[in-house]
């Protein structure tokens, strides 16, 4: 749980008060943890999941991949830590710390890590879902 203030970051991901503040380093390094003794490589955490919002951070081992899949809505991709390529569009991009990729609507991807990796995907719905 993350206080900022007299709010708290809720259990339910949605915001209780007007702002949230995360210590993403610490996120990070708790998720790369996790990822590491997981069977599969990987390990992910809501940080908001509000309205048409949803913030999701997702740390990865090298070699660890997310299968082909799609989001009714934009999506954001933004590599915190590490590398990784993303197969979008009938191409590949590879990310690297600092890089942000945006995704319309709709467009299948997969992801595979380069190196162990953290990236934090921001998804947004034009409904409330």
């Amino acid at each position: 749980m993350t206080a900022v203030g007299a709010r708290t970051y809720l259990k339910t991901h949605k915001l209780s008060g007007k702002k949230l503040r995360f210590k993403m380093d610490d996120e990070q390094l708790a998720l790369l943890a996790r990822a590491a003794d997981s069977s599969t490589g990987r390990t992910a955490k809501t940080l908001v999941k509000e309205g048409p919002l949803r913030l999701t951070l997702v740390a990865l081992r090298r070699g660890a991949r997310m299968a082909r899949h799609h989001v009714d809505g934009q999506a954001s991709i933004h590599v915190l830590r590490g590398r990784l390529t993303i197969q979008a569009d009938g191409g590949e991009s590879t990310l690297s710390s600092g890089d942000l990729i945006v995704l319309n609507r709709g467009v299948e991807h997969a992801v595979e890590a380069k190196s162990d990796c953290a990236f934090l995907i921001t998804m947004s719905w034009h409904r409330d879902v």
